[in-house]
């Protein structure tokens, strides 16, 4: 980014509250292909997308309980970890449900590698799941303890932040 690009974005957005754009406990964000800032405002049971200098363009709630963790794919679906429903829910850009993704504990995190799959922090291990069908997918291999985030390693394998055993692990692309 250029000085001047900087210079031009707000240094913040939002403040405490339940009206639009603003927020009760925020903490899951993602920027999708356009530059808009999608936001988990978990304490407000919903997800809000802004644009770069902070204008309010999307509200998803009505069906979120709890979200946490968000992340966007590269057409725009946005997916967000429902934590207090259990599930990670799909939603087109402009906020169209498109699927579920179940059978959770407390989903937490998301992620999408590069082969479109979903990576799912859940209790006690990363959850994977075909964006393309929806279908659950192995889980990976070892057992971890207090998962709190993921990322996509680019080969096909998956980072975890194991916050029970206070260490980053890595799982390749078959598990």
């Amino acid at each position: 980014m250029a000085t001047s690009e900087v210079a031009a974005l707000p240094r913040a957005f939002g403040g405490p509250g339940a009206g639009p754009g603003q927020f009760r406990a925020p903490s899951g964000i993602a920027v999708d292909g356009r530059g808009r800032v999608w936001v988990a405002d978990t304490g407000n049971d919903r997800v809000q997308a802004f644009t770069r200098d902070g204008a309010l363009v999307r509200v998803l709630a009505g069906r979120l309980k709890a979200p946490e963790g968000l992340a966007v794919d590269a057409a725009g679906n946005v997916y967000v970890a429902d934590t207090g429903n259990r599930r990670v829910v799909q939603f087109s850009w402009w906020g169209g449900f498109v699927r579920e993704f179940g059978g959770l504990v407390r989903p937490r995190a998301v992620a999408l590698d590069r082969d479109r799959r979903l990576l799912v922090d859940d209790t006690g291990r990363v959850a994977r799941f075909d964006t393309r069908t929806g279908a659950a997918l192995a889980d990976t291999t070892e057992p971890i303890s207090s998962p709190r985030d993921v990322a996509d390693d680019g080969v096909g394998g998956v980072w975890v932040a194991e916050t029970g055993n206070h260490r980053i692990v890595h799982f390749g692309a078959s598990g």
